[in-house]
């Protein structure tokens, strides 16, 4: 059994506990006004998952410095970078955040997908040779110039960095799990922390709901409200995400320290109210109207939930919006 399927069976076996294993469970909580104990036991099960990666940094923070999170498409690692930092912070520790996308290279310079333009989910369009270096300055108690740069005006610049103490580094990027990128450094500097959204929920007639369909329902959300992109850029784009996926990511999940699963029991009841305002007036004619119904097949089987019942901390606020999380 892979780390993924262990994952995934450990979370099955807390479900079957709570006796929440089909689509009719979750609804006849919802339906018998149970909405706020679904939804808080689901909060605390993650809660207690972060809490105790929290603790085992503590642990060996004299020699684990560098935390590297990587995860497919709207998996949640952004939500769960920054509750571990609060994590974190509770135990003493300070986490500076460190983005891959400052290591990027010159457009000119990078691999080509198979469009021709340059690829940006390639390893090589990164500058991991200086990442590498300046990450093992920052360990051996140094200071650092990292890299800088501002999508919104192609402007590039520099910050000076010394790690503390009590201070780790955290890096959150879909290379974090693959060891060409930090090669340079030991691997008992590092710990590395796989997430997805490993959904332990089957519809009635026993079919488990796919992960990649929840990231799927999470991304087409997100990108609709926050990204001013329409559904049908999401599935235009979705194919190229998936297979980015399983060439930058998928293959090195064996090498997690840990699998976060962000997987939330309630969380497609309260997406339906969003999905279904996304696909109104929908028709037979939409080049997406096969995916698109069966999305919308998946969710009108849930009762719904309306987002004000979940916490501001709650990863499912990173695609519904009103987090209280810095993201």
């Amino acid at each position: 059994m892979d780390r993924i399927e262990k994952a995934l069976a450990e979370y099955k076996a807390w479900c079957e506990k709570l006796g929440i294993i089909t689509i009719s469970d979750v609804n006849k909580l919802i339906r018998e006004g149970r909405v706020g104990w679904l939804v808080n036991i689901s909060e605390i099960w993650h809660e207690q998952n972060i809490s105790d990666i929290a603790q085992k940094i503590r642990h060996n923070i004299a020699r684990k410095k560098v935390i590297l999170i990587s995860g497919p498409s709207s998996s949640g690692k952004t939500s769960f970078a920054n509750r571990l930092q609060l994590h974190l912070k509770v135990l003493g520790i300070n986490a500076v955040s460190i983005s891959l996308d400052n290591y990027y290279i010159d457009p000119a310079d990078m691999p080509k997908n198979d469009e021709g333009n340059p690829d940006l989910e390639a390893l090589e369009s990164i500058d991991y040779l200086r990442f590498n270096r300046n990450i093992e300055e920052l360990i051996r108690g140094g200071q650092a110039t990292i890299p800088l740069f501002n999508f919104a005006n192609n402007q590039t610049g520099e910050r000076k960095l010394r790690l503390q103490t009590n201070e780790v580094i955290i890096v959150e990027g879909i290379h974090g799990l693959n060891e060409k990128l930090t090669a340079g450094i030991q691997s008992d500097h590092k710990y590395k922390i796989y997430c997805s959204a490993l959904s332990a929920l089957s519809t009635d007639d026993g079919q488990r709901i796919k992960s990649r369909t929840n990231r799927m329902i999470r991304r087409l959300i997100r990108d609709y409200y926050f990204r001013n992109s329409g559904y049908h850029k999401t599935f235009e784009l979705w194919p190229g995400v998936e297979a980015g996926a399983q060439k930058n990511i998928y293959p090195y999940t064996d090498s997690a320290d840990i699998i976060f699963n962000s997987s939330l029991l309630y969380e497609l009841a309260v997406y339906k109210i969003h999905i279904s305002k996304i696909f109104d007036g929908v028709t037979a004619a939409d080049p997406y109207y096969a995916e698109i119904s069966g999305l919308l097949s998946l969710v009108d089987r849930f009762e719904s939930i309306d987002a004000s019942a979940t916490p501001g901390m709650s990863l499912v606020r990173e695609f519904v919006g009103g987090s209280t999380l810095d993201i």
